[in-house]
């Protein structure tokens, strides 16, 4: 009897664990269905509203139009217009667009959806009130700075920098030590924010500055006024922070100065040199890559001591660095390529073919002034001991000028005897 019973229990289960597999393969059949034709419909609906409505555009009487888009919040309609508008808004087509996402009632349903409680249905909302660019938004945004989850938080700036309004960027700017500081957004994030109010954001950030203690913030501050036009301001800013015990901040400081070429002062050389000193490699690249953007003369002999840097990235920025410094960099590349150090050498080459300063090396030959083209000829005839002869033997073969030609094919025979 009890055997029986513990089989019928035993069936009637494993009964039910099939009818509930049953119930959901055939849910998900169903449900997968339902999705396709909607799919299906929304693709015929976008394609349907995408004709009416750019005819609707191109005709200019697109306020005679507007009820005919008009459509249900979250219907398959509301949803193909939608859509169809944000793909106008890409293709640079904004002004009437813009209008018509006010018309339709897209921006005030989306404002309204900022006060769900859902994170996702939120960000949503947020996302989509930045991309209709419609900057009466920015004070129903603002708020959202505020909140306490860094994905709302990131997606508020982000929707903030497409609006563009100053007062969305002054809050942007005044939140940093919340926002960066307990690192809610991420600095890349914020970074690319201030850049899509593009100048505007400069005198916010300038001002900013007596108040920054946060080497993070600093960092991000500098990093975005490097990428903004040179400006005397920022390169006393960045020359301020040289001495900072951060090397990310004293990194972004270089980056910012070697930009600043037309608007340093004569002394500005003098304040990228010490860093070349540096014990952090990355702000020692930095430092390279600054002083070949200003390319001081003076700085030629004490940039190319980093061509022996321990980090090879250093060693490769500072032979590329000194091919922006012309003729000046010859003796300096001469030394460094008479050296023992094969790594050193071999890098040399490959800057001085990659970056094209090769072709000024076999110009220098046809020149008139001795010395210069004599340095040439040494770093050449360097290059092709060393296997870097494809720029000589293209020249020797094809070259415009029959005096540099002779002179390769000399080189290049007197190399082969070698």
């Amino acid at each position: 009897m009890r055997n029986d019973l513990m089989i019928l229990i035993i069936t009637i289960t494993i009964a039910s664990l099939l009818l509930v597999i049953a119930f959901l393969l055939i849910a998900s059949v169903f449900r997968r269905f339902r999705h396709d034709r909607q799919y299906r419909q929304l693709d015929e609906l976008r394609l349907s509203y995408r004709d009416r409505l750019t005819t609707a555009l191109t005709s200019g009487g697109i306020a005679g139009w507007a009820e005919s888009f008009c459509a249900a919040p979250g219907s398959l309609a509301w949803r193909a217009v939608e859509d169809v508008l944000f793909t106008f808004m890409a293709d640079g087509t904004d002004g009437e667009t813009r209008s018509l996402f006010q018309r339709l009632g897209y921006v005030t349903y989306y404002e309204e959806r900022l006060a769900a409680r859902n994170v996702l249905v939120k960000a949503s909302a947020i996302d989509k009130l930045g991309r209709m660019n419609c900057s009466s938004s920015t004070a129903k945004l603002l708020p959202m700075l505020d909140h306490q989850d860094p994905e709302i938080l990131s997606v508020t700036v982000r929707a903030l920098s497409r609006l563009g309004a100053k007062e969305g960027m002054l809050a942007i700017v005044g939140h940093l030590p919340v926002l960066l500081g307990r690192s809610l957004v991420t600095r890349k994030t914020m970074e690319t924010a201030l850049l899509n109010f593009g100048e505007a954001a400069m005198p916010a950030l300038l001002e900013y500055r007596a108040e920054l203690a946060d080497p993070w913030i600093m960092s991000c501050v500098l990093e975005t006024l490097s990428h903004l036009p040179p400006d005397a301001r920022s390169a006393r800013l960045a020359a301020d922070q040289l001495t900072s015990p951060n090397a990310e901040v004293r990194s972004k400081a270089l980056k910012v100065l070697g930009r600043a070429r037309s608007l340093s002062p004569e002394h500005l050389s003098g304040l990228v040199l010490p860093l070349f000193d540096d014990p952090v490699w990355f702000v020692r690249l930095q430092a390279a890559k600054s002083a070949g953007m200003l390319a001081s003369k003076a700085a030629a002999r004490e940039l190319g001591k980093l061509l022996f840097d321990k980090n090879w990235h250093v060693r490769s920025e500072t032979a590329l660095a000194l091919t922006r410094f012309g003729d000046d960099a010859i003796e300096v590349f001469l030394d460094a390529i008479m050296t023992n150090d094969a790594y050193v050498r071999e890098n040399i080459c490959e800057e001085l073919e990659r970056s094209g300063f090769c072709d000024r090396l076999i110009r220098n030959l046809g020149d008139d002034e001795g010395s210069l083209r004599a340095r040439s000829r040494e770093v050449l005839k360097a290059m092709h001991r060393l296997g870097f002869s494809i720029p000589l033997e293209e020249y020797a073969l094809n070259g415009e000028d029959g005096r540099i030609r002779q002179e390769l094919q000399g080189l290049l025979s007197d190399g082969r005897t070698a």
